[in-house]
């Protein structure tokens, strides 16, 4: 996926550097891969541009426009969508 490194890249919070660090702490480290990139030039005020690309299971992907404290929850389940499934096919 990609984030925003001119807008991820603050002093308040910086999103790339949660994500990383939550995807680690879940095991999900190998599963996902954070690259930052240049500005969009579309970012809104107080929020970070993330592109997360189609997934697994249907999952489409897209361009978010994030903030980075009160919708970083809520973007981290949209990155575990795009994660291959980790449960044996019982069929």
């Amino acid at each position: 996926m990609l984030v925003c490194k001119k807008c991820s890249g603050n002093d308040k919070i910086d999103l790339r550097k949660w994500l990383e660090h939550k995807l680690r702490a879940e095991g999900h480290e190998d599963d996902v891969h954070i690259l930052k990139m240049s500005c969009m030039d579309i970012c809104p005020k107080a929020r970070v541009m993330a592109v997360i690309p189609p997934g697994q299971g249907g999952s489409t992907g897209g361009c978010y426009a994030v903030d980075p404290v009160s919708e970083r929850e809520d973007f981290y389940q949209q990155i575990l969508k795009i994660l291959p499934d980790t449960l044996p096919d019982t069929h």
